[in-house]
């Protein structure tokens, strides 16, 4: 895997004409720190003219999983339903494929995001066996299969994404891991923080799969309870990194509890 940060580039990622992409990437190539981006999976992902070469990206299927889930509620690789596995199965083939070409191209691509859907009526059994299936097709060498938290339901609170419960899912990773090393948790600070309606449980998140031995990303993204310009509390709309004048006030990490509250992190994704 390369060395820096993995920086979530969806607006950098424009499918028509270019609204400020090449500038955004422009300065992202200049950046010592930058080492890929994360690529959102809407249709097929394709290079862009602005990637630096050496770049290590990864691809997240979120952005293409949720569009599907808002037509067909059924769609999801955790799906009791085998037909909307088996759709969310072709869409998670078309993301392979488009890793293929991309690696054909001299792109290259270290790990592919993959999410527990459908909301609402995740299957544990029926993720695990989306897994294997995924897991016995032809991949490149090195791939990383990264099962990323999406905020789960609760006791007092009905979640956004609504997918299986983060135990689960680590355990899910955990019985495959054994089978095939290739699979990961992947831990999203903001959705762990709009789960927990707090900073505690990103924390509680990170030390679980850590201890487990199955941290394999954790991705900064922010997160607020106040209702601000980007809409309300509560939301995962990746807020804008902390400092800037138009943040809202929210949750943020901080490495001590002595430290005073201070405004959500932002869309760059640190990569372990």
């Amino acid at each position: 895997m390369a060395n820096g940060l993995i920086v979530g580039a969806y607006a950098a990622h424009s499918p028509g004409e270019d609204s400020g992409e090449s500038t955004i990437l422009a300065a992202l190539a200049a950046h010592p720190a930058v080492a890929g981006l994360e690529v959102p999976q809407v249709g097929r992902v394709e290079a862009r003219p602005g990637w630096k070469q050496g770049w290590s990206h990864v691809i997240t299927a979120i952005p293409g999983t949720m569009q599907r889930i808002a037509v067909d509620p059924a769609f999801g690789l955790a799906s009791p339903d085998e037909d909307g596995r088996a759709a969310a199965l072709a869409f998670a083939d078309d993301l392979r494929r488009d890793v293929l070409a991309l690696r054909e191209q001299g792109h290259h691509v270290q790990a592919v995001e993959l999410h527990s859907g459908p909301s609402h009526r995740a299957d544990a059994d029926a993720m695990a066996a989306s897994m294997r299936t995924i897991g016995g097709w032809d991949w490149p060498e090195g791939m990383v299969f990264l099962l990323e938290h999406g905020d789960a339901t609760t006791d007092d609170h009905v979640g956004e994404k609504a997918f299986l419960p983060f135990d689960t899912e680590l355990a899910l990773v955990g019985e495959l891991a054994a089978e095939d090393p290739r699979w990961r948790v992947g831990i999203n600070w903001g959705r762990s923080a709009l789960e927990g309606r707090d900073a505690d449980l990103p924390l509680a998140h990170i030390r679980a799969a850590a201890d487990a031995g199955l941290l394999g990303a954790l991705f900064f993204s922010g997160a607020s309870g106040e209702e601000s310009s980007f809409g309300a509390p509560w939301i995962d709309l990746h807020l804008p990194p902390a400092g800037l004048p138009f943040s809202p006030r929210g949750l943020c990490w901080a490495p001590s509890r002595s430290r005073p509250p201070c405004r959500p992190q932002g869309t760059s994704r640190s990569w372990g």
